[in-house]
């Protein structure tokens, strides 16, 4: 047993992650620390993502919130604010996540308050140019990473071949200007109009796109019906106008440009990833939508044969009919990523379940969907042990062979992903 969990570990540890799914800013932008983004210089930045909302569930002010996270509060006093509330979220993912980020990255192996100004000093000592590649490729072992950029729709990065971009479709479908930057020749009177921005920014960012993201699962359900242009247009030029639309007139708008945004990725050979299952919010969460994700997943795959889904973070707390849809669907993958931070006993579980179940050419097994770089430490530290988990556990559960479970590892952790955002 520990023999074989050991060879399994050493070949995990070893091998690179292609990270396939971040919300990094460029290096450079982190270290003007641009709002609001980077709230924080200090080493309570490393907290400013999952872990917040953990705090906001654990019951946390608005008003301790927002000092932990101020740039007026003195980085050692914060320890303050968060003593009350470390030790109920110490064993969570989260927490989890930042634990091995210090230990890893500042060598430090717990937080205390005797360590803070540690903590602080090797937080600037490791915040400077060139930490990005010194984070994701030096200590977390990630070949590069696909950013769905948090300040633009795409952008091309000053890091090309280390933070490579997916095109973020939301406004586009939702008919939102502000996350698009709409060029001189292009005036928006009309869905032809809205039409020529979209055909506008594949034709623009296509050469740099490993895929397109589409998170509109936090604010509707996944049933997507094909709708002509003709059907909306007048839908669409009252929108436009900011009048106000019926419910029912929104969805069939989203409907049209929803497809007309996929046909157009699949024309281009480019991916469509898409957010599904828990949401990354406090207290807004529809689960009856959460519910219904497989289901209405399945009818895009049935719906648009030719283009390649990832399906995103194991649509959990669903995550069997997820192993349904991929083993019936040729067009359905399964996007491991932020899994492993939400429940990795869940990831670890559903990874041996896929393995068994779906051909595993359909699996991508990390993405820390994460906004703060250092964090891709923890995260890749947390997925790599679960897969060795898995893949141990199913050796020694006597489903496949130690050969077998060395034979995955390469596959699962980055050659999957080289094959299918491969254009």
């Amino acid at each position: 047993m520990e023999k074989i969990k050991d060879l399994i570990e050493k070949k995990v540890f070893k091998t690179s992650f292609i990270d396939t799914h971040e919300h990094l800013i460029d290096e450079s932008e982190r270290l003007d620390c641009i709002e609001p983004i980077i709230p924080c210089d200090d080493w309570a930045l490393l907290l400013n993502h999952y872990f917040s909302f953990d705090l906001i569930s654990a019951g946390i002010s608005k008003k301790q919130l927002d000092c932990l996270f101020s740039k007026q509060v003195d980085p050692i006093n914060k320890w303050g604010i968060l003593k009350e509330y470390w030790p109920y979220l110490k064993n969570t993912t989260s927490g989890i996540v930042f634990r091995n980020t210090i230990k890893i990255l500042y060598g430090i192996d717990e937080v205390f308050e005797d360590n803070i100004i540690e903590l602080q000093y090797r937080y600037e000592q490791t915040r400077k140019k060139g930490f990005y590649k010194y984070v994701i490729q030096d200590i977390a072992n990630i070949k590069h990473c696909h950013v769905h950029s948090p300040i633009s729709a795409c952008k091309k990065s000053e890091l090309p071949d280390l933070l490579l971009q997916d095109i973020a479709l939301n406004g586009l479908i939702q008919v939102a200007v502000k996350p698009y930057s709409v060029p001189e020749n292009v005036k928006i009177n009309s869905l032809s109009d809205w039409h020529s921005l979209i055909d506008w920014w594949f034709s623009e960012f296509n050469p740099i796109a490993k895929g397109v993201k589409i998170g509109n699962a936090y604010f509707r359900r996944l049933d997507f019906e094909r709708v002509e242009a003709n059907e909306v247009e007048k839908i669409f030029t009252r929108k436009n106008s900011l009048q106000i639309i019926s419910p029912e007139e929104e969805k069939k708008l989203q409907d049209h440009l929803f497809w007309y945004c996929v046909d157009k990725a699949t024309e281009y050979g480019l991916p469509v990833k898409m957010h599904t299952g828990q949401w990354a919010m406090n207290n807004v969460m529809n689960m009856h939508w959460v519910k219904d994700n497989p289901s209405d997943c399945a009818s895009l795959c049935k719906q648009a044969p030719n283009t390649k889904f990832v399906f995103f973070h194991l649509c959990y707390p669903h995550y069997e009919e997820m192993l349904s849809l991929a083993k019936s669907y040729s067009n359905a993958y399964i996007d491991m990523c932020w899994s492993w931070s939400i429940n990795p006993l869940t990831a670890k579980d559903f990874l041996k379940k896929f393995i068994l179940t779906v051909p595993n050419n359909k699996i991508f097994t990390f993405g820390g969907d994460d906004k703060i770089v250092e964090n891709v430490i923890g995260h890749a530290f947390v997925a790599r042990k679960g897969i060795a988990q898995a893949l141990t556990e199913l050796v020694t559960e006597n489903w496949i062979t130690i050969t077998d479970a060395l034979d995955l590892v390469e596959n699962l952790m980055y050659k999957n992903a080289e094959k299918i955002f491969e254009k």
